[in-house]
């Protein structure tokens, strides 16, 4: 049996997330800093008045304005055979890597799939490639998985790309683009290319990755699965009992996250999805379940008809993630190459397999008629702003325009360049028949309401920053020719997480201008400096249905917001007095590595006690890196953190690093009041950004004065001469190739991982070392200020 987690009471007690913002900072120029700070899909409008998700472009490696050529080569002539020997055990093949002019010594390749596999005599597999399977921390662009699907099934080569790059407007979804394959010099032709769902994923869409990650995954017939085809639910988070081990035979654990029992969340929510009386199932789910985001999920799956899914499998091919920043739990779309399916699926209705009690996901929340109307209202927007025409057919004459002479030119491809062009067809022609289909619903055709803004007001003034603990009004203009039952407030007073709800009025008596002239007004309460605030709007028309529509169309993952202005404290002792965002020469860590560094200085005649202070790159989590117990600042004294993501160092370094482009950076007292802040441009390669004069004057670019004062006349010693330094072939074999340039003509010397020396030369420019006699395992080599990893096998 199973003891089910405690029932969660305010999830956001421990992590008060605020926007901190200096009083002469207008939200304008805010949405230009929290492009630095959010995860990658979050961004904030120009005007500073938007919190959107899913609009941000693909990262570099899954741009999808070209086809970048991939070449893996084997040292093997016998290395397909060996690539289908490995299949069934899962191992990877070693292999040389080039991408964008890139070498990566010894990935790890491999076939993936299970139908794909199965190509008769074709060679045109599926494949997986870990950047890091023997060298570790190698990775391209922040990617050490790279996915490259056959798109079998697909005589288009492009639907997978197609569905993800739609959906991914409203729902977290993989990146997606397309690649050419070469293997040994070899032409393998056009790939579509799938992001990798793992922590990667999850940093680029929510404000941590730490949270628990299970795949249903049990096909029909599997040992402990019922069988019987697929649709019959089982791991559709259908209620299977309170024993743990039920539920690991058809769901697996992906990450635990920082939970000692992770199966526990998934049996409550199971639980508390299928047994709780419908009258009772919104108020209690919204405690366990991100239901607004599960609304869109399961909106986005059918509306383009993935039959390799939650909503017609039931029992494989998606994600569930529980988010620690917000104790809800959501789906995710996984493996979109069977979407847009014309032959049986065109028809789907709106409310698909919601009678089947295997599907609780729709069976239940569709009977409840406050968030069938949402999901309705979802739908209705997916149907507007996707299935046209005008849009999805330049989305398709971009695609093959990069495509179509790979394609035809492909020797291994899975189709006839015929087929191709004639399932591109096929897909054009499934926007318009669906559209048509859906919009045919009786409910798709309820008429809701139009909502044109939404405005908040401070002091009667529009769009005007409130102050410390005062309430806002905000007010819509709403229109409905079914007039209008209601109209509600939802806000929140975090940056993740669920929402509270008002009623707004249109009587004259809330601030809403005159009765009855259409303008609704509601008040969103007090709160305190610094904290960040979302909202959206919410109308029902007087039909029977009560028809519902949002304002931002995408709420909840579009949201309007502001912030209550911050405090800060008057003549802080420390400041932030310097800081290195690109440090390629200057000055190494504890641990011989050029990492950004940040220094603090104590500008008074008394000690400081810095224990609980926080540093941070990020408004929305201030309280990101606490500076550690028992540090304390001496007179006129400075004290250095390192910038590196790596903990595991030392003490004094932090878990972010610093831009060289664009950032902000906050010294926050333990009361998480802003003691100091620092913002900046472009930086220059090895020059420091200090104040001058030195503790008190603004910021300017210049050399280093690393723990040092930055007056011109406080600068004792010269900035070292730069080093440069190669070493070839790196990961070594035997021997090892060492080209130096050092001015100094300094020592070389060899380190181990626990920092002890290994050996020291005498300076040459040229080396050529014997590595056969040292243990397999990662050295640095330093000369001078410069450090640089070897790996010996």
């Amino acid at each position: 049996m199973v003891k089910l987690p405690v029932e969660p009471k305010n999830h956001f007690m421990k992590q008060r997330i605020l926007l901190v913002i200096t009083t002469v900072v207008t939200l304008c120029s805010l949405s230009g800093i929290q492009a630095q700070n959010l995860p990658h899909h979050m961004s904030i409008t120009p005007d500073g008045r938007m919190l959107l998700t899913g609009t941000s472009p693909n990262n570099t490696y899954y741009d999808q304005s070209l086809v970048r050529p991939i070449y893996l080569t084997f040292s093997s002539p016998t290395f397909w055979n060996q690539l289908l020997a490995n299949f069934s055990t899962k191992t990877y093949l070693p292999a040389d890597l080039q991408i964008d002019g890139n070498f990566y010594d010894s990935v790890g390749v491999r076939f993936r799939g299970n139908t794909s596999f199965n190509t008769g005599t074709s060679q045109k597999k599926s494949f997986k490639i870990s950047l890091d399977e023997w060298v570790p921390g190698q990775e391209y662009t922040k990617y050490n998985i790279f996915k490259l699907n056959n798109a079998a099934g697909d005589a288009s080569m492009m639907r997978e790309v197609f569905y993800t790059t739609m959906i991914k407007r409203h729902v977290p979804t993989a990146q997606s683009n397309f690649v050419k394959l070469y293997l040994n010099g070899a032409n393998w032709g056009l790939y579509s290319n799938i992001q990798q769902l793992n922590k990667d994923f999850l940093e680029e869409w929510y404000l941590s990755n730490d949270g628990i990650w299970w795949r249903a995954d049990k096909p029909p017939g599997s040992p402990g699965g019922p069988g019987g085809g697929w649709g019959d639910g089982t791991a559709a988070i259908n209620y299977l009992g309170t024993d743990t081990a039920t539920y690991k035979q058809y769901y697996t654990l992906k990450d635990v996250g920082n939970f000692p029992t992770p199966w526990d969340y998934l049996v409550r929510l199971a639980q508390k999805l299928n047994t709780t009386p419908l009258a009772a199932l919104e108020d209690t789910l919204s405690n366990y379940m991100d239901i607004d985001r599960t609304l869109w999920f399961l909106a986005s799956e059918i509306a383009w008809t993935d039959d390799d899914s939650y909503v017609y499998k039931g029992k494989m091919d998606y994600y569930i993630y529980y988010d620690e920043n917000t104790g809800l739990m959501a789906p995710h779309e996984f493996d979109g190459n069977s979407s847009l399916r014309p032959n049986f699926a065109t028809t789907w209705g709106v409310f698909h397999n919601s009678t089947n009690v295997n599907y609780p996901l729709m069976n239940k929340l569709f009977q409840v008629p406050s968030l069938r109307q949402r999901y309705l209202a979802h739908m209705r927007t997916i149907i507007a702003e996707q299935f046209d025409s005008s849009i999805t057919n330049p989305i398709f004459n971009n695609f093959r325009a990069l495509v179509d002479t790979i394609v035809q030119n492909d020797p291994k491809k899975l189709y006839t360049y015929t087929q191709y062009n004639n399932e591109i067809t096929v897909l054009r022609n499934f926007i318009n028949t669906r559209r048509n289909y859906l919009n045919s619903n009786t409910e798709i055709q309820q008429i809701a309401p139009n909502i044109a803004e939404a405005p908040y007001y401070f002091n009667g003034v529009q769009y005007q920053q409130p102050t410390d603990m005062q309430p806002v009004t905000v007010r819509a203009t709403v229109t409905s020719t079914a007039g209008i039952d209601n109209v509600q407030l939802y806000f929140s007073n975090n940056i993740v997480g669920r929402f509270m709800k008002t009623q707004m009025f249109d009587d004259g008596l809330h601030d809403d201008s005159l009765a009855g002239d259409g303008i609704y007004g509601g008040t969103i309460p007090g709160y305190a400096a610094g904290t960040w605030v979302r909202y959206y709007i919410q109308a029902a028309s007087a039909n029977t249905a009560k028809s519902v529509r949002y304002l931002p169309a995408g709420a909840e993952h579009d949201v309007f917001i502001y912030t209550v202005a911050p405090q800060s404290v008057a003549n802080a002792p420390v400041v932030i007095n310097e800081i290195m965002a690109s440090n390629s020469t200057t000055v190494t860590d504890n641990f011989g590595e050029y990492d950004d560094w940040i220094e603090l200085y104590n500008k008074t005649t008394q000690p400081v006690e810095l224990s609980g202070y926080y540093l941070t790159d990020n408004p929305v989590n201030l309280n990101k890196w606490e500076i550690p117990a028992g540090t304390i600042l001496q007179p006129n004294d400075y004290l250095i953190i390192w910038a590196d993501e790596d903990s595991s160092q030392g003490p004094y370094h932090a878990n972010f690093k610093l831009s060289a482009t664009a950032e902000m950076l906050y010294l926050l007292s333990p009361a998480l009041e802003i003691v100091d802040s620092l913002s900046w441009g472009q930086q220059t390669t090895d020059m420091g950004y200090a104040r001058v004069p030195n503790g008190t004057g603004n910021f300017v670019i210049q050399n280093p004065t690393f723990s040092a004062n930055n007056d011109p006349t406080g600068i004792e010693d010269p900035v070292p001469a730069p080093v440069a330094m190669s070493i070839y072939p790196n990961p070594a074999y035997g021997q090892v190739q060492i080209q130096l340039s050092d001015p100094e003509q300094r020592d070389l010397e060899i380190f181990n991982t626990m920092g002890q020396s290994m050996a020291k030369y005498a300076y040459v420019p040229y080396f050529n070392l014997s590595t056969e006699t040292w243990p397999a395992g990662i050295y640095y080599v330093r000369c001078g200020e410069m450090t640089k990893r070897l790996v010996v096998r």
